[in-house]
């Protein structure tokens, strides 16, 4: 399991989180802010959190050594 915090900046930034997240459908990405916990893979449930501020998200699945070098940009 992996688990770091990211920074998600506005609409375009969600947008773009969540087409990462669709390269990788067998990994199972959480974010968790606050008392919410959210399926990375939904544009409609990242779009309902705070997104000025960090969001801890958590992975698990194959390939995940690929995905966090593609979540770098993303990442606190």
């Amino acid at each position: 399991m992996y688990s770091t915090e990211i920074n998600i900046n506005g609409i375009n930034g969600a947008r773009e989180f969540v087409a990462l997240t669709a390269n990788y459908p067998k990994i199972k990405i959480t974010l968790n802010h606050n008392e919410y916990e959210i399926d990375a893979h939904s544009i409609i449930g990242i779009l309902s959190l705070d997104l000025s501020k960090p969001i801890a998200l958590e992975a698990d699945g194959p390939d995940l050594d690929t995905f966090i070098e593609a979540l770098k940009p993303f990442t606190v």
